[in-house]
């Protein structure tokens, strides 16, 4: 299977990668603006909340690998506070954020060297022993997209107990960490199951 790192990419995302056994991440294709390579979906006491990664401004295209984070903008710092009144209340929020926190602290200057060490730490979490390589190929391109799009529609998958449900109902396909926060080590098997 073939990826291009997203930014805390939701459960979807997981659920195309997580039987592989090998996983290629693309690494030569060209950046599209509002993907999941910037943004990502949690779900807070307001309902749900878009959190994106701040990109520098520049026309060129460019290639996934040369986008660069506008770090003048304290958007980790706005993230990490998001995500924290989000979930931690959540059951797991404690057994993870001490590693996944430093992502919040430590600036990185390219958007897929971050998203990809993201990745890294999350796929830890799950404890799967996926081989991961990198290609400069892809063959259906149209198919990387759709998993990376934020407007398709949502995929309904089945309920897990969310922090806010009695208030919202449940909220399908959100990030990955909406359901590693509340499921902890029974996440992978949740993926799974869908």
């Amino acid at each position: 299977m073939i990826l291009i790192p997203a930014y805390l990419p939701p459960i979807s995302y997981f659920k195309s990668a997580i039987n592989q056994n090998k996983l290629s991440i693309c690494i030569n294709t060209n950046y599209q603006k509002q993907t999941f390579r910037n943004r990502c979906i949690i779900y807070g006491a307001n309902g749900l909340h878009k959190l994106t990664i701040p990109i520098t401004n520049n026309s060129r295209v460019k290639k996934d690998k040369d986008v660069t984070i506008h770090n003048e903008m304290q958007w980790q710092k706005n993230h990490w506070r998001a995500i924290e009144s989000a979930y931690k209340s959540s059951p797991f929020y404690e057994y993870y954020q001490d590693e996944l926190a430093p992502f919040f602290f430590k600036k990185q200057k390219f958007l897929f060297d971050f998203n990809f060490k993201i990745l890294i730490q999350i796929l830890k979490f799950l404890n799967t022993s996926i081989e991961i390589k990198e290609t400069n190929q892809i063959d259906d391109i149209s198919k990387l997209n759709q998993i990376l799009n934020p407007k398709k529609k949502s995929t309904n998958f089945k309920p897990y107990n969310q922090v806010f449900l009695e208030k919202d109902g449940f909220q399908s396909d959100l990030s990955i960490i909406d359901v590693l926060f509340n499921l902890g080590p029974e996440t992978l098997d949740y993926i799974r199951s869908l």
